[in-house]
């Protein structure tokens, strides 16, 4: 007689490693099983966002294809031909050249449209298309069709690709006589270097006070916060402090002695989109009385990620310390919450912000944490769109750079901001009609326009009478079908009121075998 014992030795499911086997084990069942061939880098790119998703808001997973065009906004350049640009009615849209680059250099102009790549057609491109074909190692060339308003024909040109910087200064200008002001969009590798060059430009022209805007700035390096509060702290004294786990994370962030140190006035602007580095600056300057914090609390994000690069290209961005402001403040705001939530940042009634705790300034005036900084002055923004207007603001056809393109071809725009300021008007009666004209246009893939009513299939009739000058007195019947320019189709239908209905003009039968009609046309 032979026995054997067997004896299964099972991991607790505290060990973390455990899960491994069992990841391992499904990634081979999704793989073998699923009902339709999958591609297994997409899903497992969504395990690995899903994991780092667990831990906070910030901590995140950069697949390897996306991790160069992140890692280009935080170094500060890119290799390219130097555009703004947007993809409007299928073809690459200039938005505008960057300054100084070689689009600028060679002529181009905003609304000007690459219809050609090296002789291939451009049309209908993607947006990741675009970018692998117009960049590319400095010294290159890439040769572009331009379609231009008021030129009848197309034309080649030949650009040399170059450094395409990133600017983290959006605008530096003297206000008024003394008061001068900057607006930094983002902390990146080159955002201290441009910062202290335009403060230096400033004071030559005469600035004793300065306007630092951060507003919508979303945050970024730490060094390169620290390196810009450092320019107007007295030495010692501490801009940043960060705690974590590890004892690495920890670190006290002092200001150092220099003689260029600034004892100029400054404010500094901030809203709800200022976040991390923003934070840090801006809680630096109240927490040290060295300047007046004007404006909206801002965001609230008091956690400091690093950046590790993993085997296949790809990358983890993970929380590894929390900051603290020189008075000792965590702003970080609570996100033991729903994410959209937590992203939609309405502070006016956030439940996260009550009892915070009370801290004190250099010369101890009150201030507190946990939810953000709060202005020494609070000045909300009282701009708001109406729903109409916020259609044709952020619509993806971008209607306003479009009919600006349209008045550029129509109309003498003065050549000077002063002028176009004090003598140019527009008429928004003609932007509306001009919305009018189009509005058919950006439906996209439209075929047939089913009016229902008398009332509404006369307006159409005269929208075209109008802006197509079509000459026609056709009438109204049911499931009559009339041609409209563009090859669209009209199709006439009793209104499905009451009054119709009770009287049998029309019924379910009648108006389903419209449908079915104007489906089988289509």
């Amino acid at each position: 007689m032979l026995i054997i014992v067997s004896i299964t030795f099972s991991s607790t499911s505290s060990d973390p490693f455990n899960k491994l086997k069992t990841i391992a084990q499904l990634v081979r069942i999704i793989y073998d099983k699923y009902v339709e061939e999958v591609d297994m880098n997409k899903v497992l790119n969504g395990a690995l966002t899903g994991m780092l998703d667990e831990l906070d808001p910030h901590s995140s997973f950069i697949p390897a294809e996306d991790l160069e065009g992140i890692d280009e906004l935080f170094r500060g350049d890119f290799e390219g031909i130097g555009i703004e640009f947007s993809l409007i009615d299928g073809y690459i849209t200039v938005i505008s050249p960057i300054p100084d680059t070689p689009s600028d250099r060679a002529g181009i102009i905003s609304g000007d449209k690459i219809t050609k790549i090296n002789g291939e057609s451009a049309y209908k491109i993607t947006q990741k298309d675009v970018v692998k074909k117009l960049r590319g190692p400095k010294g290159t060339k890439v040769i572009v069709t331009i379609a231009r308003i008021g030129m009848e024909e197309t034309f080649e040109t030949t650009l040399v690709r170059d450094k395409i910087p990133i600017r983290s200064v959006a605008s530096s200008f003297m206000l008024e006589d003394e008061v001068g002001y900057i607006k930094v969009t983002r902390f990146a590798g080159t955002t201290y270097n441009e910062f202290s060059e335009s403060v230096s430009k400033l004071m030559n022209n005469g600035m004793r006070r300065l306007l630092i805007d951060l507003r919508n700035n979303g945050g970024g390096l730490l060094d390169q916060a620290i390196k810009m509060a450092d320019l107007f702290i007295a030495s010692n004294d501490t801009i940043v402090f960060t705690k974590g786990r590890i004892p690495g994370s920890n670190n006290v962030h002092r200001a150092k002695y220099s003689s260029k140190d600034l004892q100029i006035p400054v404010v500094v602007l901030i809203n709800n989109g200022s976040a991390s580095a923003s934070e840090i600056v801006s809680g630096a300057f109240q927490d040290l009385d060295r300047g007046i914090v004007v404006g909206e609390r801002s965001f609230g994000k008091g956690l400091v990620q690093r950046q590790y690069q993993l085997q296949d290209g790809s990358a983890a961005r993970v929380t590894i310390a929390r900051y603290y402001t020189p008075s000792g403040r965590l702003i970080q705001r609570d996100y033991d919450i729903p994410l959209d939530e937590y992203y939609l940042n309405d502070m006016e009634n956030d439940s996260t912000m009550k009892d915070q705790k009370e801290y004190y300034t250099k010369s101890g005036r009150s201030v507190f944490g946990g939810g953000g900084i709060t202005p020494d002055v609070i000045q909300k923004n009282d701009i708001k769109f109406n729903e109409s207007t916020r259609k044709i603001y952020f619509h993806e056809d971008r209607l306003l750079f479009k009919y600006a393109n349209v008045l550029k071809e129509s109309q003498n725009i003065p050549s000077s901001f002063d002028d176009l300021m004090t003598d140019y008007t527009i008429v928004q009666n003609d932007f509306l009609d001009w919305l009018d004209i189009n509005e058919i246009e950006y439906l996209k893939n439209l075929k047939i326009v089913v009016a229902l009513g008398k009332i509404a299939f006369d307006a159409c009739m005269e929208f075209y009478k109008k802006y197509y000058k079509i000459d026609s007195n056709v009438k109204f019947g049911h499931s009559k079908f009339f041609k409209l320019p563009n090859n669209i189709l009209l199709v006439g239908s009793y209104h499905p009121s009451p009054r119709n209905v009770n009287t049998g003009r029309i019924d379910v039968n009648k108006m389903t075998n419209l449908f079915i009609k104007v489906k089988n046309t289509i």
